[in-house]
């Protein structure tokens, strides 16, 4: 009976965790995010990933190993750091809500 009442109170403290993805509040976060993926998920520089369109689970994947910096990148290792786990969350849902649109690349110069 004690271990229920602990993982009880163990859900109850960490209840914040256990909250969904909220786009919403990814796509505030997001706002650091578009100088280099652009405010809709869609890079101008080819050498910068699209986000829009993305599967939420593999934006959550990559996110997450920048932060455990398992997936090395200084600039994302940095920006990706300070975020909490809700905050990925979020920010993978926004980017995995935005429809993918396909276009014409612009020729290299």
């Amino acid at each position: 009976m004690r271990v229920i009442l602990a993982i009880c109170a163990l859900l109850i403290l960490t209840g914040s965790a256990l909250a969904a993805p909220d786009a919403k509040k990814g796509s505030a976060i997001s706002k650091q995010c578009a100088v280099c993926h652009g405010n809709d998920g869609i890079s101008i520089d080819n050498n910068i990933p699209n986000l829009a369109g993305q599967h939420y689970p593999y934006l959550l994947e990559q996110m997450i190993a920048y932060k455990q910096k398992s997936r090395n990148n200084p600039i994302m290792n940095e920006m990706i750091g300070p975020l909490s786990q809700q905050q990925i969350e979020d920010i993978a849902a926004f980017y995995a809500g935005i429809a993918f649109r396909v276009g014409t690349a612009a020729r290299a110069k």
